[in-house]
This record gives C-alpha cells, structure tokens and sequence, in this order.
C-alpha cells in the first residue's frame, strides 16, 4: 500500500477512500430511486414486484448487520472492504444483462451480503478507528457528508451515462455497468490507500489484538449504553424516513411543479446530506459530546416538524415551507451523520467497533422493514393534507423521544465513567 509522510494526511486520504466507496456501493440495489420507470419496463416488472426487491435487500441487510459487524472485528476491514467492491461490481455485471424477475431477486439478496455483511461496519470501523474521542464527530460528519458528495456526482454522471443511448433499455445496462466499474476503481483505491486499523501498545490484547472471541461479542451485546445508541437512531432514522414524504407533500398539497419538487428532492436527497453532515461534525467535537449536539439536534428537528402544522396551506407561504423544509433537514441529517461517532463516547474499546456498529444498525435501521409501508398505508387512508399531518405529528413526538432518550444516555454515560474511571482510556467496556 502507498504510504504518506505525513500520518494526518494518510488519515484523511483513507476516510476519503472509504466515503468513496460508500457512496458508490449502495447505488445499485436503489437503483429505482432515479430509474424506477426504465427498470420496471426493461426488467418486465410490476412495481409490486420491485418493491419486493427492495424488501428482500432490507430484510437480508436486517438479518446480517450485526454478524457483519462481528466480522469486521474478527478479520481485516481492509480485506473486507476490498472484498465488497469488487464482488458488488461482479454482481453489478450480472444485473447489467436485466435477468428475470428470480434472479433480481438473487441479486439483490446477494448485494445484502456484499454491501451490508462485509461492506458497512468494516467502513464504521475503518473510520472509527482514524481518531480519538474528540474527533468523532468530525470524522463520521465527513464520512457521511463524502458519502452523500460522492454519490451526488456518481449518480448525475450515471445518468449522463444513460443519455448517450437512444434506446432506454441500453442506456440502463450502461448506467449499472457503469457504476460496477466504479465500485472496480473503489477497489483499488482501497487496495492502495486504505491500510487497517493498528491496535495500540496499551491494548491488553495486543498481541492478539484481531482474535476477537464470543465472550467479547456478548460483553458488547450486554452493554446498556449501546441498545440506547440504537433507540437514538430508531428516532432519527424513523423521522429521515417520514422526511422523504415532503416532496409529494409539496406536490400534492401546494401544488409545486415537478421540475421544482425534483429539485427539491436532490436538496433533500443530497445537499442537506453533505452540508448537515460537515456541520453535524464541527458542532459536535466543539462541543466535546456527540451525545449532547444530539439532544440540540432533536429539539431542532421537534421545533421544524411543528412548523409544518403551523404554515398556512397557500402559495404565498412556499418560501415559508421551504426554509422550513431546509432548516429541518439540517438538523435531521445532522444527527443521522452521528450515529457511529457515539461509539467512542460511550466507551467501547476501538477493537470492538465494529460489533458495537453491528448492533446500533440491527435496532436503529429496523423501521425500514415496515415503516415505508406504514406510511403509504397512512396517506391512503387519510388522504388530502390530514395523512401528512399525522407524519407531521409523529416526526415531532419521535424528535421529542429521541431528545429524553439522548439525556437519559449522557447521564448513563457520566455514571459509567464515574463507576469505571479507567474507562476513558478505552480499556474497559
């Protein structure tokens, strides 16, 4: 691997790579987020029938979180990582030809395994791993908000890609080969730069600082603190999600044109990611707590849900709503770029991050099994502006939880270090 003189600028070189590829490696499973009409047409799809495909990703992305982050903690992430590139780019190959309907089913079981299992708490680990305490939040901002950059222009230059064929279906297969062979170039990349994480001399383990055993595993599942971490990001994730519905909010009720609610959709989609992210990073390490920019950022997200109900319905307050709209989308990406930087704060030695990321995702991203659904079935059922105040209502009571339970974990946290004061040394779980 190539080396750099200088250890701070290798650091920032690696948790470049690693955003890389995370915002390539989840392109093609959501292929339908910029595809949907060309897909189900080129594949002879119902749109029940892609949405199974979607459901099938999320419950097999469920079911290996946390064994996948057993694993980035027993084996190399680098490996691992190198591992999910290249192997998600050979599934990408296959799915370039559109097979049928049984084998998009295959392919997408397979991207759980390649994106989820050996790609995502390997990535939480590598960059964990890059810092100490203090920097946390910047380092997990600037992942999360590279990973939303990278897959902004990945995805325009995808599309570019599309254009350049006459025939739609041609253009698709161009799109998806076009995003294995950038996950290949992630691959390499990772090869050359990314280099795993090093334990340090006062590790107890050092000597066998990889060798990660069972009683280790169970020591992490035991820990309080980190089941909190993931009822933080049930609250947020939940919210993200009902977020998302703005955009036909926008349309349905306002009236706006499609052209600006797809503009909107990317501000939303990206923009709010990346610049939320950064500044979800700096806020959070000047306040020396990820834990405590939490709380503010879900008192923020509680304050921009409420604004929905109280901005009258009418054409002269869209501004009104769209600042809303981007001000609550700050605060909300802010705090989903945060979920990992926890880890450190709530004392969970760096050998173990890896697990300790395995079972914040397996609690925190559970609501994507069924909450897309429910609130389909919300809007169906109570159609017109009443549905979408009801997502209105529960974004605000989620905020409102997510900002008790984000108080109740500093001061588990503080008790913790009070009973365990070698725990600021990473020493102890």
């Amino acid at each position: 691997m190539i080396k750099f003189k200088s250890p701070k600028v290798e650091r920032w070189v690696i948790l470049f790579i690693v955003a890389f590829a995370g915002g390539i490696i989840t392109k093609l499973p959501y292929l339908k987020d910029i595809y949907f009409t060309t897909l189900q047409s080129s594949t002879g799809t119902t749109k029940e029938q892609l949405g199974i495909l979607l459901s099938m990703y999320g419950i097999v992305n469920f079911i290996l979180y946390f064994p996948g982050g057993m694993i980035a903690d027993k084996f190399s992430p680098k490996k691992l990582i190198v591992f999910s590139c290249f192997a998600t780019a050979l599934i990408g190959f296959w799915y370039a030809t559109l097979p049928g309907y049984t084998s998009l089913l295959i392919i997408h079981t397979l991207f759980g395994i390649t994106t989820v299992f050996t790609f995502w708490a390997s990535m939480v680990k590598i960059a964990n791993n890059l810092g100490d305490e203090n920097e946390q939040g910047r380092i997990f901002g600037f992942l999360e908000g590279g990973r939303g950059l990278v897959g902004t222009i990945i995805s325009l230059a995808s599309v570019y890609v599309f254009s350049r064929f006459a025939d739609e279906k041609l253009g698709l297969q161009g799109a998806i080969t076009f995003y294995s062979i950038a996950l290949i170039v992630a691959g390499i990349l990772a090869i050359l730069f990314i280099s795993d994480p090093q334990p340090k001399a006062s590790d107890k383990m050092k000597e066998n600082a990889n060798k990660v055993n069972w009683a280790d595993f169970k020591e992490v599942v035991k820990i309080p603190r980190i089941w909190m971490c993931g009822l933080l990001v049930i609250c947020n994730y939940s919210a993200v999600i009902i977020f998302g519905y703005l955009t036909p909010y926008l349309s349905e009720i306002y009236k706006v044109d499609s052209s600006t609610v797809a503009i909107l959709g990317v501000i939303r989609a990206y923009v709010l990611m990346f610049g939320g992210s950064l500044l979800a990073g700096l806020l959070a390490d000047k306040l020396k707590s990820t834990i405590k920019f939490m709380e503010y950022g879900f008192v923020g997200m509680a304050v921009f849900s409420f604004g929905y109900l109280l901005i009258p319905v009418n054409r002269g307050m869209l501004w009104v709503l769209v600042i809303n709209f981007v001000l609550q989308g700050l605060f909300l990406l802010g705090v989903k770029a945060m979920y990992f930087a926890t880890i450190d704060e709530v004392h969970i030695p760096k050998k173990l991050a890896g697990t300790a990321s395995g079972v914040i995702s397996i609690v925190g991203y559970a609501p994507e099994i069924f909450l897309y659904t429910l609130v389909g079935s919300t809007l169906d059922n109570h159609p017109g502006i009443a549905g979408y105040q009801i997502c209105f209502y529960t974004m605000a009571a989620l905020s409102a939880a997510g900002f008790l339970l984000a108080i109740a974990l500093r001061v588990m946290n503080r008790r913790y270090v009070a009973a365990h004061p070698e725990s600021v040394n990473g020493d102890v779980a």
